[in-house]
């Protein structure tokens, strides 16, 4: 298995390198073959950058990745129809490859968290190294030849965007499935009419009882993992930030801040930082709520709910992207995340009221509803609307900022920043 893997890492970037070659090459865009496709390639990269689609794809994408964890992470109870779905989207992002070449009864959950956490580490590792490795290779080539340390600073800028992706694609789930080292489910092993008697095992590993020996060697290897990921993504996004306060100030772009334009491209100069601020919203909303115990999981979804009141007033009125759209885009994807986090807290208080009292009409009396699926609907019916009112807002908002004559820069559709 570990063969397999290094084999793929091994051949992705293969494939990336032959690709990022190919596009550079621009004496092909007049050949039979490829060059439709690199022009092509052209196209979509004038329409991507002049859309400023960069700052929605991640906006849709980290929605994307807050909404699929409502089951795993805040054991909302759903009926299978509506999360079918969003389980194996869920396991699109997720990066458990000794699960996908050794069946999970043959590896531990420590094993396969170790395995989780580090094969990113190394795909990383393998962008830099080939960073350094390719400006070493001009160095030794210069005349006369720059200081070896300067050039090899720069061949790890070089790739530090593409790291910076994968970072961002893989923290959540990362987090999640370490945090998920303290996810207990309790079970009930005393008979009917005696005193109660409950067990605890691990969610992700039913072989592994809470509280054991076994049970704290993995959370011990959990907290170090957690100064790895968690902590040590949102340190690297605060220290590279910091780092690029005083060019970004100034507007004057260097090596460090064309490197890491990722984190702060689509931000006002004002909010540059605002990424760490989402990064930390997305790692407490799908893994740090973990923390709190199973049998309060109901405190989970108040939790998030909150953080969702509260991230999508700060959206609002603090409007930290250039654009308008994203604005709007950003504030619609928060208050959906709230509405979904208030129909599972009113799926679990509809189920929590069946199951305290069976046969009854308590939970219709409560809540209103006398069946779970008028709940859901309900729930998907208030989201279709925000979101189609949210559409016709960014449609108008668009249509009157397009209306204003503007000088704007040809690239990205944006006026310039001037100051006097």
């Amino acid at each position: 298995a570990a063969g397999r893997i290094a084999g793929i890492v091994l051949g992705l970037c293969v494939a990336c390198g032959l690709a990022v070659w190919a596009y550079s090459m621009t004496a092909w865009r007049k050949k039979t073959f490829i060059g439709p496709l690199l022009r092509f390639a052209d196209r979509s990269v004038k329409y991507y950058v002049g859309g400023g689609m960069t700052a929605k794809v991640k906006i849709l994408f980290g929605f994307y990745q807050i909404s699929t964890v409502l089951s795993s992470t805040y054991s909302a109870r759903l009926p299978d129809k509506y999360t079918g779905w969003t389980d194996k989207l869920a396991n699109v992002v997720s990066i458990d490859w000794s699960g996908f070449f050794l069946p999970e009864q043959c590896l531990g959950y420590d094993l396969r968290l170790v395995v989780s956490a580090l094969s990113p580490v190394v795909l990383i590792a393998l962008l830099m190294g080939t960073g350094i490795a390719l400006r070493l290779r001009r160095w030794r080539a210069a005349s006369p030849r720059p200081k070896l340390w300067a050039e090899a600073a720069l061949g790890l800028l070089d790739l530090t965007p593409a790291g910076l992706v994968l970072i961002f694609c893989f923290v959540p789930s990362i987090s999640a499935s370490i945090f998920r080292s303290w996810s207990c489910q309790a079970y009930t092993i005393s008979p009917p009419g005696e005193e109660l008697e409950q067990v605890s095992y691990m969610r992700q590993d039913a072989s592994v009882e809470c509280g054991t020996s076994e049970h704290d060697s993995i959370t011990l290897l959990a907290i170090l993992l957690l100064l790895l990921w968690p902590f040590g993504s949102l340190a690297l996004y605060t220290s590279l930030l910091a780092a690029c306060y005083r060019p970004l100030q100034a507007k004057t772009a260097n090596a460090l801040t064309e490197a890491t334009a990722f984190l702060h491209r689509e931000y006002k100069r004002r909010w540059y930082w605002w990424e760490a601020v989402e990064l930390a919203r997305k790692l407490v909303l799908t893994g740090a709520v973990l923390l709190i115990p199973e049998e309060r999981a109901f405190v989970r979804l108040v939790v998030a709910t909150l953080v969702c009141v509260c991230y999508s007033v700060a959206i609002a009125i603090v409007r930290p992207y250039n654009r308008v759209e994203d604005d709007v885009l950003a504030v619609a994807t928060s208050l959906v995340l709230l509405l979904l986090f208030l129909g599972a807290s009113w799926t679990t208080t509809f189920l929590g009221i069946e199951e305290r009292h069976p046969d009854t009409e308590e939970a219709a009396a409560i809540l209103g509803f006398g069946k779970l699926n008028g709940i859901v609907n309900s729930m998907l019916v208030l989201v279709g609307v925000t979101v189609l009112f949210f559409l016709i807002g960014a449609v108008i908002v668009a249509r009157r900022v397009a209306m204003i004559p503007t000088i704007r820069i040809v690239s990205t559709k944006q006026p310039p920043e001037l100051s006097i």
